[in-house]
């Protein structure tokens, strides 16, 4: 079956990234004309909301993601109004993400029962929160009591409210609640694939489609025109994240529990930079996208039909970040906008 290219890529980093470097790629997105630029937060590196900001007065067309924020360690009132905020300067460009965050439990032994009621009535409140009225909320998790609370600035233009969901209750959920839904890495075709059926089954609770939702994922590419090069570069980050990342991503990429902890047992031994150089190619590109641009637009081709809409490339980029980040606006973008595949 024929269908229609990705007519944009995302990109983003995390909070391990310094401050200048994260505004040095966000204004290159933006002057090559990425679709957004992500932001995740971490425990304890830097805010998203701090970072956010300083894309937002350093950039013109750019759309500007937080994701994904956690409502255990904020209250959702309080994520909407920074939201808001940063809305004031970035006009009509602030994608709001919020959701489990696990590494936020774990860095602040919050209890993790009823997880998916608290996303639930965080999604509730920030967007009545938004919406500007005089808001009162008597929730399971959250409370706003009388005489109630409302958003004492006036918000310009949309502000969607993403999910962060892996697990079919937290999908299903996203679809009945949310404006869109992201993809933790590492992301692939067979866990979209897994994914869709829960969120339209949500989709279809609030009377809603897949024509009203965006379904946007983080994705691990490297590229460069040094193959070689694009693979260092994404084994430096497997060797570091993989042994950390859900379950549910691992297996849908194909990654064994010997594979984790022969990475692992690697990393405790001889640490991350030494650990890399003896990570298995094989392991690596089950959940990455790497190599030179004709195999980079190979890889995201292979979500072509899956129900991905933004592929948003995360955090790796490329052995050296601004000059990969050119050569996906320059020779891969092109190639998956309108392209027409067969699958």
């Amino acid at each position: 079956m024929a269908v229609k290219g990705f007519d944009n890529l995302g990109v983003g980093a995390d909070g391990t990234t310094s401050m200048s470097e994260t505004l040095e790629l966000a204004q290159e997105a933006d002057a090559l004309g990425f679709h957004s630029f992500w932001l995740s937060e971490g425990y304890h590196s830097r805010s998203a909301i701090v970072r956010a900001t300083l894309i937002a007065t350093a950039t013109n067309k750019i759309k500007i993601g937080l994701g994904i924020l956690s409502p255990h360690t904020k209250h959702p009132a309080l994520l909407a109004m920074e939201a808001a905020s940063l809305a004031e300067v970035a006009h009509d460009r602030v994608l709001l993400g919020i959701g489990r965050v696990l590494n936020a439990l774990r860095k602040h032994a919050i209890d993790s029962t009823g997880t998916t009621q608290v996303v639930k009535e965080s999604i509730e409140i920030i967007k009545q929160i938004l919406s500007g009225q005089l808001v009162q909320y008597d929730g399971s998790k959250f409370s706003i009591p009388r005489p109630g609370s409302r958003l004492d600035s006036e918000l310009r233009g949309a502000l969607p409210v993403y999910v962060g969901a892996t697990g079919p209750a937290m999908l299903r959920l996203a679809g009945q609640y949310a404006d869109g839904v992201v993809f933790n890495y590492p992301c692939t075709p067979s866990f979209v694939k897994y994914a869709m059926p829960l969120l339209e089954e949500g989709l279809s609770r609030s009377g809603r489609t897949l024509d009203d939702f965006d379904v946007a994922a983080y994705l691990l590419v490297s590229v460069d025109e040094n193959e070689k090069k694009a693979l260092d570069a994404a084994k430096r980050f497997v060797a570091q994240k993989l042994p950390t990342r859900h379950s549910e991503m691992l297996r849908h990429a194909g990654v064994t529990a010997a594979e984790i902890s022969a990475v692992k047992e690697k990393v405790d031994r001889v640490g991350v930079v030494k650990a890399a150089v003896e990570v298995d190619d094989a392991v690596v590109r089950k959940v990455t996208i790497t190599g030179t641009p004709a195999q980079v637009v190979d890889g995201i081709s292979n979500f072509l039909g899956t129900g991905l809409k933004l592929p948003i490339v995360w955090e790796i980029i490329g052995p050296d970040r601004l000059r990969s980040l050119s050569l996906i606006a320059k020779e891969v973008m092109p190639k998956l906008r309108g392209e027409k595949q067969s699958i």
